[in-house]
């Protein structure tokens, strides 16, 4: 996953759609939202890099792991880092969980926690994988 992919997926996982970030974001100079928007998604493509600003203000606008985007940018400039656990579905990590009601969640498989497997599963299945951790419980229902 890239640095800008892994940032799409925790925006994503937080709800929010590209214009509600680039609602909040503030540039100097002052850039329309639409612009903003853009610039968000060519982030979020890898087209444009991230400065530190963009970073911190990406971070007030939803939270992610800054230890994990560090390592995919250093796998991103070939540096032989060992990639990071990531959902496929919304880039959790052990150290970054979702965190429902009853706790956080936890792997289904290498590539995916039990709160995306939650989601995809049909509403009728939903009770099965409930019976087997509390932090799913509070999609099943």
């Amino acid at each position: 996953m890239t640095p800008g992919a892994y940032l799409k997926h925790r925006r994503a996982a937080h709800g929010l759609g590209v214009h509600d970030v680039a609602a909040v974001l503030a540039t100097e100079p002052r850039l329309a939202e639409h612009v903003r928007a853009e610039w968000l998604e060519q982030i979020e493509a890898d087209i444009v890099p991230m400065s530190f600003n963009t970073i911190v203000a990406l971070r007030r606008a939803f939270t992610f792991d800054l230890d994990i985007l560090a390592q995919l940018a250093a796998i991103a400039m070939h540096s032989p880092v060992e990639p990071p656990r990531l959902c496929r579905i919304c880039a959790c990590t052990e150290a970054d969980a979702c965190l429902g009601h009853q706790g956080t969640c936890f792997w289904i498989e290498h590539d995916l926690c039990s709160a995306c497997y939650t989601l995809r599963m049909p509403p009728a299945d939903r009770p099965a994988i409930a019976a087997i951790s509390p932090s799913a419980r509070d999609v099943a229902a």
